[in-house]
């Protein structure tokens, strides 16, 4: 199994002016760090961790000691996350995958249970996620729809204002089997990014729904944090098993 950690991204939203991943706590701790000690303490070797690269590539691969597998997107200006993804795929042998964007804290259980997830494509879904988004500033802004019957996803991605197209939250760690992942490997990723060069992860899990791929949630209450400007990291408090 390899983990593919996604952050090539620019963070432009947060205006550190460096990966948001680097982000260091009060307990000195960057915000990869934490996520690559939960890693660690699941058995993963420092050989079965990809980054995905681009913006600042070397600050990463500095600050993470260049202990990993760095892959470099050289086109993040202008590509988002599937790209950054295929870029991985086509340097590693068939395996399963798991995906993780770089910008979220997640406890354990969430790693835990896609690990244990049979299914060819499975995703963490938080099913009480309003409490804690309702704690971020205009967090009406940044809903997306996500609907799940008999634990099967058969919408998400689009922007939403309405509460009731929202059975849960997307969290960011997506896994694929090792059978899916070759299928992937071998055209649908590259036939997708033939349409759109600049699809983000949940609107390619909705390509992958409508060419009759079936994507099932893992649900639960999960404690997890995402970052995605300033005000996220202020009211980040440590929470239980994070």
């Amino acid at each position: 199994m390899k983990i593919i950690l996604l952050c090539a991204g620019k963070s432009s939203r947060t205006g550190l002016g460096y990966p948001k991943c680097l982000y260091k706590f009060k307990d000195s701790e960057t915000l990869i760090e934490k996520n690559l000690k939960i890693l660690g303490e699941f058995g993963f070797s420092n050989k079965e961790i990809y980054f995905a690269t681009g913006f600042k590539s070397k600050l990463i691969k500095n600050k993470t000691f260049n202990k990993y597998k760095y892959i470099f997107n050289k086109k993040y200006k202008t590509t988002n996350m599937i790209y950054s993804l295929n870029q991985v795929l086509k340097k590693i042998k068939p395996d399963e995958v798991i995906v993780i964007y770089s910008d979220i804290l997640f406890e354990r259980k969430c790693l835990s249970k896609i690990i244990k997830s049979k299914y060819s494509i499975s995703t963490i879904i938080d099913t009480d996620w309003k409490r804690k988004w309702k704690k971020k500033s205009n967090f009406m802004n940044d809903l997306e729809e996500l609907k799940i019957k008999n634990s099967k996803i058969y919408s998400l991605g689009k922007k939403t204002f309405d509460l009731e197209k929202i059975d849960g939250r997307f969290l960011g760690i997506t896994k694929f089997s090792k059978k899916m992942t070759i299928n992937l490997k071998r055209h649908l990723i590259s036939k997708i990014l033939g349409k759109n060069k600049n699809i983000d992860f949940t609107n390619f899990l909705m390509e992958l729904i409508k060419s009759n791929f079936q994507v099932n949630a893992v649900s639960g209450k999960f404690s997890w944090h995402e970052f995605d400007n300033p005000r996220d990291f202020k009211v980040f408090k440590k929470v239980k098993n994070i």
